[in-house]
């Protein structure tokens, strides 16, 4: 007979108590492993310890698919699909067999070792003897080409920028950087190369966000044990408020009505070097993003969603639909024009690059007449300064999902209903994130039963 011993560990960065369970008679019972995130589609597989009352936790260095691990034997399933699971095995059979040893080696001492300790010793087991230090991590960008991988599709975009422009700042330094460099003296200089390049502060304080939070989760993994650096009162993540347009219910709607044809492009837009053929194709692009950009406008859904539709995902009322971005599942009711659009054959399927598709949005609002002078605030080079210019040069695949928020905002529906669909947890975060003047926000309180007594 099995009997099952039960222990658990507080995890500092979900603030949730864990319960790990092996049993009694299990030869190794100090030392399991588990997946880290059991509802991701990859994990890593984290090596979890108890010794002396203390509970020790690292990663292993191996990513898997979810699906082939088996949580009663703490080692993956080897199908045939997964012939990897074997090396997986091997490795944490070999951090079992040096995380052992480690324990035999302290029991020997009076005191409990720190985690620092304890790992360093278990490190220098594992690697002992062998030529492959593929594991061993130094190096922040290092951590984050390993760990990326991992991440959805939308963390991934983020840590690649992030991990690009570390990698050029180490470039121009000509040193790279370990967990141990990350404190206020890099923060200041980092900040400065980038500001030398005309970036904004809320640029470098995106890259600080997704620094600090990758070092805590390497803190978490036991990959690095010491935050003190980015602790400093002024390692802060920069978010200024900045100036963003949104287009109005007329202004969509002249883009929804546009008569795209080669003769309204070439009337409006500079194509006069275009062959008819290549004109032909502009067209029907023109016609695809503009689409793509309404069904935003009038649904909330960001580009990673509204780009993915089917026709599972839409009713006869709603759209039903799992955000790529948070996994939650936002239901939303079906606009006349989203109908419209879908009724005349949309092809959800058909793949637009974001750097198309914003360039197409300039030249459909031109063409709607969307041209009043906007002056906005920028920061370059963490300077501030006013600039203006014809609104259409501002409007981008974002412009629809603000556009959503601020319209159904000023049109009277609840704050909580907008936010369950466009994702926002706080109202103080929402209300900065629509953008409504104060003039209108006048005319909306004169239509308020309030002042009309």
């Amino acid at each position: 007979m099995i009997y099952w011993r039960f222990f658990g560990y507080i995890c500092h960065d979900c603030k949730y108590i864990v319960i790990v369970n092996a049993p009694l008679n299990a030869p190794h019972m100090a030392v399991t492993f588990t997946v880290k995130d059991a509802n991701r589609e990859r994990s890593y597989v984290q090596i979890l310890v108890r010794f002396r009352g203390q509970f020790y936790k690292k990663s292993s260095g191996e990513t898997i698919p979810v699906k082939y691990w088996n949580p009663k034997k703490h080692r993956c399933n080897v199908p045939k699909d997964f012939p990897a699971g074997q090396h997986v095995n091997e490795v944490l059979d070999k951090w079992e067999a040096a995380t052992n040893e480690a324990i035999a080696a302290f029991k020997v001492k009076m005191g409990t070792p720190s985690a620092q300790e304890f790992w360093d010793a278990c490190n220098r087991l594992f690697y002992k003897g062998s030529c492959d230090v593929s594991y061993v991590v130094d190096y922040l960008t290092e951590y984050i080409e390993r760990v990326r991988g991992a991440k959805s599709v939308s963390t991934i975009s983020k840590y690649t920028t992030t991990l690009n422009k570390l990698q050029e700042f180490e470039g121009i330094t000509k040193r790279r950087l370990k967990f141990q460099d990350i404190d206020i003296n890099f923060y200041i200089k980092f900040r400065t190369w980038l500001y030398g390049q005309g970036y904004s502060a809320n640029y470098f304080g995106s890259h600080i966000k997704n620094i600090k939070h990758i070092i805590h989760e390497a803190a978490y993994e036991g990959v690095c044990t010491d935050l003190h650096g980015i602790q400093h009162r002024d390692f802060i993540t920069i978010n200024e408020s900045s100036d963003n347009i949104y287009l109005s219910l007329d202004e969509l709607r002249r883009i929804y009505e546009l008569d795209i044809t080669v003769e309204t492009v070439r009337k409006h837009l500079d194509v006069a070097d275009i062959r008819n053929e290549n004109l032909l194709r502009k067209v029907e692009s023109l016609r695809l993003v503009r689409d793509r950009f309404i069904i935003g406008a009038f649904t909330g859904l960001r580009v990673s969603d509204f780009g993915r539709l089917s026709e599972a995902n839409i009713g006869s009322e709603t759209i039903r639909i799992k955000t790529a971005k948070t996994g939650a599942v936002v239901v939303i009711p079906i606009h006349p024009y989203v109908r419209g659009i879908i009724q005349n054959g949309f092809d959800a399927s058909v793949q637009v690059s974001d750097q198309k598709m914003n360039k197409h949005l300039k030249e459909l609002a031109k063409m709607a007449g969307i041209d009043e002078e906007v002056t906005i605030n920028k920061n370059v080079g963490g300077v501030n300064e006013q600039r203006i210019y014809k609104k259409y040069e501002l409007v981008c695949t974002h412009t629809a999902r603000r556009s959503f928020a601020t319209n159904a905002y000023k049109s009277g529906v609840p704050t909580i209903a907008i936010m369950k669909i466009t994702g926002h947890t706080k109202e103080s975060t929402f209300l900065r994130y629509i953008k409504v003047s104060a003039e209108e926000n006048a005319e909306m309180l004169m239509e308020h039963p309030f002042f009309k007594h």
